[in-house]
């Protein structure tokens, strides 16, 4: 590519070479200077006036000859170049967007592989906004770094090796003024990159005000929050366009420096040749000076666009920065360097002394837990929000590592399995099921993707489906909606529950599953629950404790610790916060 590139760049100059021709043959009358010495395009056009010497087209002369072997010469050599030059802007603009692709969807998938206390931290507007935004200005960068500034540095050597053949002495009277050109940019770009990062978090803002306002729109219309809701996102917008000013005030101070330099440096330099040119001739003929010029204009043309795309460069740097931000993040939950091979629960599931905090400052969520549970059965936690119920099903899950004490598998430390082997063995049901924006075939596929349509049936009717997929004209190949929003949500949580039987976990995690649900169906998910829970261990977090009765073991929950162990006749029978909680609700 860089080749290729240099090939169009150098290649495009030569025609300055019969530039010199060309003119001395428009002005025949000689104007050489006997002060100057032969230059290498002086050789050059004697060399080629001797091969031209004695040409006579259609009886045109000898000078017309010359002028259309000379024309066709630059017609042939135009053309070559314009088709090395497509054939290299084609190249570098695909490889940029090549490039661009990849590393979004490696982005994507380093956030992917993130533990949760990445996930459960971050704004999704930001996230969204490095994915593409981001990403996007990425682009430019590539663009400029392929197109401008791999190829501008060939294009301002070859104008100046061909000034440098045309008229040695009155090249080296410009080479004060390239520095000049780029000073601005060097000077001011580490400015326009910090300014960029902070207009491109501010964009990241707005985003975020953009998700969180569409994410809940039906709060916001209940509440007829709307005009609130502008307001948030016009506070953003002014946000981003402040910092964008600050940016571009930046960016186009140094350019206005740059055009005044290269306007302003070409009329000093012509005057300063001029002058010298009194004295001290610079030039043989027309046709050295044409050439000179023709070279000198290429040349600060090129470091123009060379300082422009540095310009661009440094604006879109802090985008790039942003991306590369979150490729440093890495995972808290790296796998051990040998894991031991797991083929899945055997004996039991234990916390031993374990305790959790989710970061320094914040309280312990989990302390001195201990308890152990066979394979097969069923332990049920209980107590207020923020108990550490959640946490705990978290841990047990592996989307956290405990601060204190071990989770044991088997006796062997959840940290010595590997995360794939342990997390191919689980399912989650949740209080809030979330479905994706495909068919009910693909939701509940999703849980086993290479399972066959036979079995997708067959986890339905397990999950009590059947008479809903019956109701449907296009049966499993029914879309749901955004989120699951065709569906009811005792109809969406037995499509996860659906999921989850196809899976055929060895453990089951089980979060309020039917907190949110009217009675009815309450009745028809818990049903589906007592299918999915059949010969599984299964941990299940409840408020309604009647959902829990027949648990193999109860642990009740307060400020992260266990306060009550027991069966739920056993601590009925006690008279603690359990019994009092079941009295509540009997």
């Amino acid at each position: 590519m860089v080749l290729l590139g240099a090939v169009a760049a150098i290649g495009s100059k030569a025609n300055i070479a019969l530039l010199k021709p060309l003119v001395n043959l428009l002005f025949p009358v000689s104007t050489e200077v006997e002060a100057v010495g032969l230059s290498a395009l002086d050789r050059f056009d004697a060399w080629l006036s001797t091969e031209l010497a004695g040409l006579d087209f259609f009886g045109w002369g000898e000078q017309a000859s010359s002028i259309l072997v000379l024309g066709g010469a630059l017609i042939v050599s135009a053309l070559l170049f314009a088709l090395i030059q497509y054939v290299f802007i084609r190249l570098s603009r695909m490889l940029g967007v090549w490039l661009v692709t990849d590393l979004r969807q490696d982005l994507a998938e380093h956030v992917l592989r993130l533990d949760m206390s990445f996930h459960s931290k971050r704004r999704l507007g930001d996230l969204l906004s490095r994915l593409t935004a981001d990403v996007g200005t990425s682009l430019r960068i590539l663009l400029l770094i392929v197109e401008e500034i791999i190829q501008e540095p060939f294009n301002i050597l070859a104008a100046f090796t061909m000034a440098w053949f045309a008229a040695p002495q009155a090249t080296l009277g410009m080479l004060f003024f390239i520095p000049l050109l780029a000073w601005p940019v060097i000077k001011l770009g580490p400015k326009i990159r910090e300014r960029s990062a902070q207009s491109q978090a501010r964009l990241g803002d707005t985003t975020q005000s953009l998700t969180q306002m569409f994410s809940g729109i039906r709060v916001v219309k209940a509440f007829r929050m709307e005009d609130r809701e502008a307001e948030e996102f016009h506070k953003a917008n002014q946000a981003f366009v402040k910092q964008t000013e600050r940016m571009v005030r930046t960016q186009a101070f140094s350019l206005a420096v740059t055009n005044f330099l290269s306007h302003g440096g070409v009329g000093i330099l012509i005057a300063v040749i001029a002058l010298v040119n009194l004295w001290h001739p610079l030039f043989r003929d027309a046709g050295s000076m044409t050439a000179f010029f023709a070279a000198i204009a290429i040349m600060f043309n090129g470091v123009k666009r060379l300082s422009k795309a540095l310009s661009i460069v440094y604006t879109s740097m802090g985008a790039t920065e942003r991306v590369f931000e979150v490729f440093d993040l890495k995972t808290a939950l790296a796998d051990s360097p040998n894991p031991a091979p797991f083929n899945g629960l055997q004996e039991h599931v234990a916390f031993e002394g374990v305790g959790f905090k989710y970061g320094s400052g914040e309280p312990q969520a989990l302390s001195e837990i201990r308890f152990s549970v066979p394979r097969g059965s069923t332990l049920a936690l209980v107590g207020a929000s923020g108990a550490g119920k959640t946490t705990l099903l978290d841990l047990v899950a592996r989307f956290y590592d405990p601060t204190q004490g071990k989770v044991l598998v088997d006796g062997q430390d959840l940290k010595g399995i590997a995360l794939s082997d342990w997390l191919d063995r689980i399912a989650v049901v949740s209080q809030s099921p979330f479905l994706f924006q495909t068919s009910l075939r693909e939701n509940i596929r999703y849980g086993r993707p290479g399972s066959t349509d036979e079995e997708v049936e067959a986890a339905c009717e397990a999950a009590n489906l059947g008479d809903f997929l019956h109701t449907l004209p296009d049966g499993l190949d029914t879309e749901v909606g955004e989120g699951g929003a065709r569906l009811s949500g005792g109809q969406a949580q037995r499509v996860t529950i659906a999921r989850a039987i196809l899976k055929n976990p060895d453990v089951l995690l089980l979060d309020e599953a039917t907190s949110a649900l009217d009675s009815e169906s309450e009745r028809r998910v818990q049903a589906a629950l007592e299918n999915l829970m059949e010969g599984r261990t299964t941990f299940a977090i409840a408020h309604r404790l009647s959902t829990i009765r027949a648990a193999d073991r109860i642990l009740v929950l307060a400020d992260g610790k266990v306060i009550e162990d027991g069966t739920h006749d056993s601590l009925v029978g006690d008279g603690g916060h359990y019994a009092h909680l079941w009295a509540l609700q009997a």
